[in-house]
């Protein structure tokens, strides 16, 4: 038997990625001493079911580490007001870690997306590290160590990279297939059908790179095509069907 201490981690925030990363890593033995939002009402409900306090002023929070998981423009402002002699890791994507002037700061950043009611498991949340002192590098990779998150080392400019193609991947992506549901629906038609091209398309990047999986009437320069389509587009859908269908010919012209 052991009686080692078990890690103590408080959160600043309640949404999706704090409440995703506070239930793993209570599943995991982490001592989660507090929560802190400031939306009460969300702040509170995941405080009770983590059986932890919901602690209003973050100043009062107790752990060896504080992970700051809110939006980006309210980081450095947390950052600011925390006491100096606090750990403080942040979610953010986009949030330079120079621009934080504490003695102890670090990036913890999930790069995957979290929605609510859907769990996932560690191996699917890669995590990118960016510490500015020793003592905050080991507290963040034990953390990783207890929880069995993998991780990297990433330099914030990189991270902002990461983050922006994260963008492209995820939130492009599912507008984009927003669109196509909604163009679907319009029409009464099932969009059950493109379900299996949908699966298949995001299978094959694991086998080709997207380069050379890419098909289509853009690709094929099939101008007779184009033109039916965009005669059944206008307005906003009408211009993303130009952009990217000319983004996917100079692409792929350029490598003729």
């Amino acid at each position: 038997m052991t009686n080692e201490r078990k890690m103590r981690v408080a959160f600043i925030g309640s949404g999706r990625v704090a409440t995703e990363l506070a239930l793993i890593f209570h599943f995991k033995g982490i001592d989660i001493t507090g929560i802190s939002s400031r939306n009460k009402n969300s702040g509170s409900k995941l405080a009770s079911h983590l059986d932890c306090p919901f602690i209003e002023d973050p100043n009062e929070l107790d752990a060896e580490l504080i992970i700051i998981a809110t939006n980006d423009a309210s980081v450095r402002t947390l950052c600011a007001s925390l006491s100096e002699d606090k750990f403080i890791a942040y979610t953010a994507g986009a949030v330079d870690l120079a621009d934080l002037t504490r003695a102890h700061s670090g990036v913890f950043y999930p790069l995957q997306t979290f929605t609510e009611n859907r769990h996932l498991t560690v191996d699917e949340i890669p995590i990118l590290l960016e510490s500015n002192s020793e003592g905050m590098r080991n507290m963040m990779e034990k953390l990783c160590s207890i929880t069995g998150l993998t991780f990297e080392y990433c330099s914030s400019p990189d991270r902002q990279k990461y983050h922006l193609a994260a963008v492209f991947v995820n939130n492009f992506v599912n507008h984009l297939i927003h669109k196509a549901q909604e163009q679907l629906l319009q029409n009464g038609l099932n969009w059950e059908l493109l379900k299996p091209l949908l699966e298949e398309t995001i299978a094959k990047i694991g086998d080709l790179s997207a380069f050379d999986a890419q098909t289509g009437p853009a690709k094929r320069n099939d101008q007779s095509t184009l033109n039916t389509h965009q005669g059944l587009l206008k307005d906003e859908e009408l211009n993303i069907y130009e952009v990217l269908s000319r983004s996917i010919q100079n692409t792929h012209n350029k490598h003729d």
